[in-house]
């Protein structure tokens, strides 16, 4: 295919720069409401600091929950890495260091299965000590089948989490989470999990303080005055679907290094407005939509970064419809992704080859990504056609009748009008059906979700460590994050292989995963996107990762102008 000169620019930096750790669903696009990658690091030296430190950014939606152990999206997770501290914090440089976050030190087993963990003398905002018991606490709280946080199979790398998790168990002194005093955890793992100290700074493993849980129960979370935090910085004021403004935390153990005073933050999904916002001056940094990618690629202000993040088409597959393969092949064959991705995002994204996006490590020298090359066929009208007809009789159905009860949800920004409207095009020419087009925010397309109330969404992932795992253990049966609802033995068998394998072993293992997710298609990859945006030169050391909570704060200041 054809490919501008910007394209191949983007795809060259995403190789070579540095994967970051953590991470999560997507409920935005259009970049991700990107930020800052111009100055990268650079010392301040003879830099002199404004006055007042204080950055304005765009959260771009109101963020659905702030509950470390419950949250699953990446707005929310923007904030909470903001406002708190896990055991490790992942560095600019992508490291996980010792004394990088709350843990001052650690020691490791000689057969790599026990973390003992030494604290900081740090505090929480309220001036009390953060302890082990809240980590202890807060990890419970992640794997408590009651409290039934999407992400707690992060922690099944725990000795006998999963089964705790499940109910199988009821003892906690058998899982291997254990506070042996106020300054020491202890963790003891099913195998040897080469990524585990990476994957602490993952926002589930985020500590929660336990008076605080217990003293607002379900309004913990909720608003500002109903948190106790950790982190660099604390909430001030957030008024919802509005603006979400952060304040430097003068309690947060590493103080000193924190240089903003402030970070304001609107929640901004139309393209048109967050650009007027910064072409104005009431913004500091925002990503570039299309449409104004032409305005912006030539100035200094313009950068990129990696993102390991993939966006699919997901089909219910509990759906009366979709549940069939047929109709599902036709909606693959009639979906143009090279259109798509030329005309509607036009920003350098690139076709999805699989669910796995580029930069995550796979075997003999190559990313995992290379390893499986491009699993998914051509946009092909006539097979579309011919699919769905096919569908149509298993069904039972018309297309009348397809197109008046099947539903398409998505979220309610620029992007999304965009997408979804090319998309209906597509289908409405291919198949002749036109389906309605169903906006809402994101909470209410979790909602919608959990109660396995849709028929085909666009939905978006991006990693939560260097792992092709952190994508592929996604559609395990029951699994938290599993919207699409996918069952299958043989492809939650080839996961548990390559959770308790090693080397090329675990790699075949989660490319046979992929190669099954392709055949039975309860996704179809759309696109790997391009991470572009517009900050300006007085912005420094805004830290970027590929993937997860992907944006920190942490190192930002501001320089006089």
């Amino acid at each position: 295919m054809r490919r501008n000169k910007w394209v191949a620019l983007v795809l060259a930096l995403m190789m070579v720069l540095t994967l970051g750790l953590a991470g999560c669903g997507n409920n935005n696009t259009d970049n991700k409401g990107a930020d800052d990658k111009n100055g990268g690091n650079a010392s301040q030296g003879e830099e002199k600091l404004a006055a007042e430190q204080v950055l304005r950014v765009n959260w771009q939606s109101e963020p659905p929950d702030l509950d470390p152990q419950t949250s699953t999206d990446q707005v929310s997770f923007w904030i909470i890495n903001a406002v708190y501290d896990g055991l490790v914090r992942t560095q600019p440089d992508g490291t996980t260091p010792k004394g990088s976050g709350l843990a001052e030190d650690w020691t490791i087993s000689d057969d790599g299965l026990t973390y003992t963990f030494k604290l900081k003398d740090a505090k929480w905002s309220d001036g009390t000590p953060i302890t082990a018991q809240d980590f202890e606490y807060a990890w419970f709280r992640a794997i408590d089948p009651e409290v039934a946080s999407e992400y707690s199979y992060q922690f099944y790398h725990i000795k006998n989490a999963e089964a705790f998790n499940t109910g199988e168990i009821t003892d906690k002194n058998e899982v291997g989470i254990k506070a042996l005093d106020e300054k020491t955890l202890e963790v003891v793992l099913e195998r040897p999990t080469p990524f585990f100290l990476s994957l602490t700074s993952f926002i589930t493993y985020i500590p929660a303080q336990k008076a605080a849980v217990e003293k607002f129960g379900e309004e913990f979370a909720s608003a500002p005055d109903k948190m106790v935090y950790s982190g660099p910085f604390m909430i001030e004021t957030w008024d919802k679907e509005q603006k979400l403004n952060l304040v430097k935390n003068p309690s947060y153990w590493d103080a000193d290094t924190v240089k903003l005073e402030r970070i304001e933050g609107d929640m901004i999904a139309d393209n048109n407005t967050r650009i007027n916002l910064y072409e104005t001056g009431e913004l500091d940094l925002t990503g570039v939509p299309a449409e104004f990618l032409s305005k912006y690629k030539d100035t200094p202000e313009f950068a990129s970064a990696a993102d390991a993040t993939t966006w699919y088409l997901q089909f219910n597959i509990e759906d009366e419809y979709f549940s069939n393969l047929n109709i599902r092949k036709a909606f693959m064959y009639a979906s143009d992704r090279q259109s798509y991705v030329d005309n509607v995002l036009a920003d350098g994204s690139v076709v999805a080859g699989g669910l796995t996006p580029p930069l995550l490590a796979g075997k003999d020298g190559k990313d995992f990504a290379e390893n499986r090359g491009n699993l998914y066929p051509e946009f092909d009208p006539a097979k579309a056609k011919e699919y769905f007809e096919t569908g149509l009789k298993e069904l039972g159905i018309t297309k009348e009748e397809f197109a008046k009860h099947a539903s398409f949800i998505g979220g309610d920004s620029t992007w999304w009008s965009r997408t979804m409207q090319a998309l209906q095009q597509m289908w409405k020419d291919n198949l002749g059906v036109e389906l309605k087009i169903e906006q809402m925010t994101f909470a209410m397309r979790l909602e919608r979700y959990d109660k396995k109330d849709y028929g085909i969404s666009i939905a978006g992932w991006g990693g939560d460590y260097n792992d092709a795992m952190t994508f592929m253990d996604l559609f395990v049966s029951g699994g938290g994050n599993n919207d699409a609802y996918y069952a299958n033995p043989e492809y939650d068998a080839l996961i548990k292989s390559a959770m308790n394998g090693s080397g090329d072993e675990r790699i075949d293992a989660m490319l046979q995963a992929e190669n099954l997710l392709a055949e039975e298609l309860p996704i179809y990859p759309l696109f790997h996107p391009a991470r572009i945006f517009v900050q300006r030169d007085y912005v420094k050391d805004v830290a970027r990762f590929a993937v997860g909570a992907d944006t920190d704060y942490k190192w930002a200041y501001i320089l006089e102008h």
